[in-house]
């Protein structure tokens, strides 16, 4: 071989052996030693998403990284989002020069932003949403001037806005919502003419909306709501005619709404000014606003007649107007103009000063119509037959009105209807069987009218029932058992009516029944069922002023979330129940006004959870404890149990009493006993003349119930047997 050919191979050996293999990469650039730099400042990485950040891989083919296409080792793109990353963000970011995006949203970074991010010319998209950084807004970021999208939403910045920001004239998106930003918008943000979209929400500025912002003619979204901003809207916003979203929701926002956006805003789609100061009237120019979707001036100070002229908002799908001082005139004509905005879908106007009554037109409301909301007005007059044909309601609220008249069949063909408020009405008729037809019904409320006849047993059809309220009527008869059938059931409450009959152990079966169960008020009799026990998760369960007798079921202890009991004014009789020990949650057990018998419960003094017993006005006996729970107990939850003793000095009960006998007996066996009974007979008389003279009228117990008392005392007693013993001597010493 010749020495040209030796000294070619060897040079070509010697280059093969320095050049390194592609398994063998080192990371010997500047970019690769700025992300092992950031890698290192990550803490937690719980789904292993960088197990991919090592040496032995070529960075470009990490995990998030996109390098430049034509010049080689070169990252223009860090992408790291939704990762549940942990950790600081590193300042040697800023040594990818070459960087056009990062996006760090989503995770849990903490500490600072790095003011060396400002030296970053070619960023463009910087995204830093939904962390946990702190600190300042950085000054710095105005060095990234090709810089178009910043969000820096959901962390908890703090500090003013910087002045820095107004010389970002590229940004086109800014959205530094949802952090604890102080001080006053700043003026200089006009100086983004660029703009489409700006994001200042969920902080804590003050001061007024600064007109200057009509300078921004491209922004399309504003939102400045949960704020603490004052003052009047700006009429200058109406230049801004891009606008598309605008939100000043939950603000101090005052003054008139400015008519002139009516006239300029064509664009506008969805407009947010609830919850402000706003007064004044709704400006017949925003009829004018012929793109909107959304229209929400809801809980202001508004005023006047809704314009009819908001019947030309075709495209109109949500209007909420509630919680304002609006009136209308007698016939809502208004609500007739709307029925041309066909693709309406949700429309509450409840909380107001609506007076009149409810339009036949109603009926032509929009078929997706399916929320129609008008509680808390003035409105007089019967449902409309119409009603019926909105066969796309979900939820109709028509409670605390003065709605008279009958409640219409119609109401049968709302098939999709889930939720119907007509309680605090004037309400009058019967139920009508048709009601049974609303297939998808989860609450009715009816409660608090004046309907008559009986509780028609088609509601046992309503299969998705969940909420019943027939309360503070006029109903009769029997309780239906196919109510039984709404095995939904989370709350059933019929009280203050004239219903009849037992209470239908069925009904005790709805095994769903976990808010509270009220019958009281009414003319129910018969025992309680023992199958009460089954209604293991109910919170209340309310059976006053009924004619129930017999005994309580000790199976009552079986209901293991009850908090509050009530079986007073009936005429239940035995003692009370030990299972009652059993219910750890009860808090408020009224027994008052029955037959009771027995003694008071131990077990009630270490009863820790128990806010009030009452169990006055029964025929208790035996010494009341003075321990634990009735140490500081008055005497009003015993008052009116003759045959008790004891107890502390702020019952005022009197003292237990030991007889004692100092001579042989020489009397007939039942003499002493006799003797108590008549002791127990005058006791019982005063207690009598004491209850009715009760200030209170609904503390005087029913007369039948004390005479029931009196007589059942004296033929105790037995005058007939009671025997001469005038002649001999007894001594009673108090104890």
């Amino acid at each position: 071989m010749s020495y040209h050919q030796n000294f070619t191979v060897t040079v070509f050996c010697l280059i093969c052996c320095l050049m390194p293999a592609k398994s063998a990469f080192v990371c010997n650039f500047t970019d690769c030693q700025a992300l092992f730099k950031f890698k290192a400042g990550i803490i937690s990485d719980p789904e292993g998403q960088l197990q991919d950040w090592k040496e032995a891989n070529p960075f470009c083919n990490w995990t998030g990284i996109t390098c430049h296409q034509s010049i080689q080792n070169r990252v223009i793109d860090l992408e790291l989002t939704n990762m549940d990353l942990q950790g600081s963000i590193s300042p040697f970011l800023s040594n990818l020069s070459l960087l056009t995006k990062l996006s760090l949203q989503s995770n849990s970074f903490h500490g600072e932003i790095p003011t060396t991010l400002g030296v970053l010319s070619q960023l463009e998209y910087l995204n830093m949403s939904e962390n946990k950084l702190t600190g300042a807004f950085p000054a710095s970021l105005h060095g990234c001037q090709s810089l178009k999208f910043l969000d820096l939403t959901t962390n908890s910045l703090s500090g003013v806005i910087p002045e820095e920001l107004g010389w970002m004239k590229n940004l086109t998106f800014l959205a530094i919502s949802q952090n604890n930003l102080t001080g006053v918008i700043p003026a200089f943000l006009s100086n983004l003419t660029e703009l489409t979209r700006l994001e200042l929400a969920v902080n804590y500025f003050t001061g007024k909306i600064p007109w200057e912002l009509g300078a921004l003619t491209r922004l399309e979204i504003l939102y400045l709501h949960l704020n603490f901003l004052e003052g009047a809207i700006p009429a200058s916003l109406s230049n801004c005619t891009a606008l598309r979203e605008i939100s000043l929701i939950e603000n101090r926002i005052s003054g008139e709404l400015p008519a002139e956006m009516g006239n300029k805003l064509q664009n506008l789609q969805k407009l947010y000014f609830i919850n402000n100061n706003i007064s004044g009237r709704i400006p017949v120019t925003f009829s004018n606003l012929s793109q909107i979707t959304l229209l929400d001036l809801s809980i202001n100070y508004l005023e006047g007649e809704v314009p009819e002229e908001l019947g030309k908002l075709k495209n109109l799908e949500i209007l909420y107007l509630h919680s304002n001082n609006l009136v209308s005139n007698s016939s809502l004509s208004f609500l007739t103009a709307l029925t041309n905005c066909s693709f309406l879908q949700k429309l509450h106007l409840g909380s107001c000063l609506f007076a009149g009554s409810l339009p036949a037109s109603i009926g032509n409301l929009s078929k997706d119509l399916y929320y129609f909301n008008l509680l808390n007005n003035r409105i007089r007059g019967e449902i409309p037959y119409s009603i019926g044909n909105l066969s796309g309601l979900v939820t109709l609220h028509l409670w605390d009105n003065r709605l008279d008249g009958i409640i219409p069949a119609t109401f049968g063909k709302l098939k999709l209807l889930q939720r119907l408020y007509l309680g605090r009405n004037k309400l009058q008729g019967s139920i009508p069987d048709e009601m049974g037809q609303m297939e998808n019904l989860g609450l009715l409320d009816l409660g608090n009218n004046s309907i008559t006849g009986s509780i028609p047993s088609s509601l046992g059809n309503l299969s998705q029932l969940r909420y019943l309220d027939l309360s503070q009527n006029s109903l009769s008869g029997n309780i239906p058992i196919k109510l039984s059938q709404c095995t939904l059931m989370m709350q059933l409450d019929l009280s203050f009516n004239n219903l009849q009959g037992p209470l239908p152990p069925e009904i005790t079966l709805l095994a769903n029944l976990d808010l509270f169960l009220n019958f009281s008020n009414n003319n129910l009799d018969g025992e309680i069922p023992e199958s009460i026990g089954k209604l293991v998760s109910v919170q209340a369960i309310d059976l006053s002023v009924n004619k129930f007798s017999g005994l309580i079921s000790s199976s009552i202890g079986s209901c293991a979330s009850l908090e509050y009991l009530n079986l007073s004014k009936n005429m239940i009789e035995g003692t009370i129940p030990e299972s009652l020990k059993q219910i750890t949650y009860l808090k408020v057990l009224d027994l008052s006004f029955n037959q009771l018998t027995g003694r008071v419960p131990i077990w009630l003094a270490n009863a820790s959870v128990m806010q009030n017993f009452n169990f006055s006005y029964n025929r208790l006996t035996g010494e009341v404890p003075s321990t634990g729970r009735f140490k500081n107990l008055n005497g009003s939850s015993l008052i009116g149990n003759a045959g008790l003793c004891g107890g502390s000095a702020l019952m005022r009960l009197q003292p237990c009493v030991v007889q004692k006998k100092r001579r042989k007996e020489s009397l007939s066996g039942d003499a002493s006993g006799d003797l108590q009974k008549l002791e127990q007979c005058c006791l019982q008389v005063l207690n009598a003349g004491m209850m009715c003279t009760e200030e209170n009228p609904l503390r005087r117990p029913p007369i039948s119930l004390l005479t029931g008392e009196l007589q059942h005392t004296w033929k105790e007693m037995g005058f007939d047997r009671l025997s001469m013993a005038g002649k001999e001597s007894y001594d009673f010493d108090g104890v």
